[in-house]
C-alpha cells in the first residue's frame, strides 16, 4: 500500500447526545416493548379524478406509478386510484404520507421527506 492510500480517521462515539426535543417526541423504550402507533388519518380517501387538475402533483405519482413497468397496466394510472393522506405523528405539520388505492385492491404509498415537498390537502 502507498502512503498516500492510507488515511486516518478518528474514532466515532458510541452513543451521540440526544437533545430533549428529541427524547420528548420520540422517548426511550426497553427492547422487546411493541411502540404504539403514531399515524394520524389527515385527509380522507377520494378518487384522483375528481380533484382539480393541478392539486395532486405529479411527482406524487409519476416515478412510482406511470413511469413503472412492471406494475400493472390499472396502476399505472392514477386517475383511476382513489387516494388517502396520513400524517406520520400528531405533531406534524401537514400529511406526509399519500395511499394511493388501486381498483385492482394493490396499494401504492409514497412518502414526503422534508418541509421542501408540495403536501396537498383537501378535506
Amino acid at each position: 500500500m502507498k502512503p498516500q492510500q492510507l488515511v486516518i480517521t478518528k474514532g466515532v462515539n458510541p452513543k451521540p447526545e440526544i437533545n430533549a426535543e428529541w427524547m420528548a417526541r420520540h422517548g426511550v423504550y426497553p427492547k422487546e416493548t411493541v411502540l404504539p402507533e403514531t399515524q394520524v388519518e389527515h385527509c380522507p380517501k377520494r378518487r384522483v379524478a375528481d380533484f382539480p387538475k393541478g392539486l395532486i402533483p405529479p411527482r406524487l405519482y409519476e416515478r412510482n406509478l406511470e413511469h413503472n413497468q412492471l406494475l400493472a397496466s390499472c396502476c399505472r394510472h392514477p386517475e383511476k386510484h382513489k387516494i388517502k393522506a396520513k400524517k406520520s405523528h400528531p405533531r406534524e405539520p401537514r400529511a406526509d404520507i399519500y395511499i394511493f388505492y388501486c381498483s385492482c385492491g394493490r396499494k401504492h404509498r409514497v412518502f414526503c421527506v422534508g418541509m421542501g415537498d408540495e403536501r396537498p390537502e383537501w378535506k
